[in-house]
């Protein structure tokens, strides 16, 4: 990665999760990476999808309560930092022959939608602690490949 030029960056439901909830295992690798991201020096701009955004809500909901959920969910949709794609009946579609072709692998659905996303809009990393799921994907995996804290 070519340090002086920011990359664009799509961050997968894990990246948020180990990122805004301060037990995580990840935590402080996710905290180095968004850190990166607020420097706006390696990445930009930043995106993601309402599915993950979904997925994030309800792994929230499960593993810390509703409140922490709404709150997280409010911050990254209010932040002038993060652009929520859209994912057009194009993009589903792709994902779910991608899904469908993929049988000998267990990559979570919304994976694939998050990668067909990319691909629609020339990103090549991913912020996912999700690293093999992403780099069968054929993405740059941040932080494993990109070498955050």
């Amino acid at each position: 990665m070519n340090r002086d030029t920011p990359v664009p960056l799509f961050i997968d439901t894990g990246g948020f999760y180990a990122a805004y909830v301060e037990d995580d295992t990840n935590h402080d690798r996710a905290a180095a990476v968004f850190k990166a991201v607020q420097a706006g020096e390696r990445y930009g701009p930043i995106f993601t999808s309402r599915y993950v955004l979904a997925e994030l809500a309800t792994v929230i909901l499960y593993h810390k309560s509703h409140r922490r959920a709404v709150s997280t969910i409010n911050e990254i949709r209010s932040s002038e930092t993060i652009n929520i794609l859209p994912v057009t009946e194009r993009t589903f579609d792709a994902a779910y022959d991608q899904f469908a072709q993929y049988s000998d692998q267990e990559i979570a659905f919304v994976d694939h939608l998050g990668g067909s996303l990319a691909r629609e809009y020339d990103i090549g990393h991913v912020f996912t602690f999700d690293p093999d799921d992403f780099r069968t994907l054929e993405f740059t995996v941040v932080p494993d490949d990109t070498g955050e804290a």
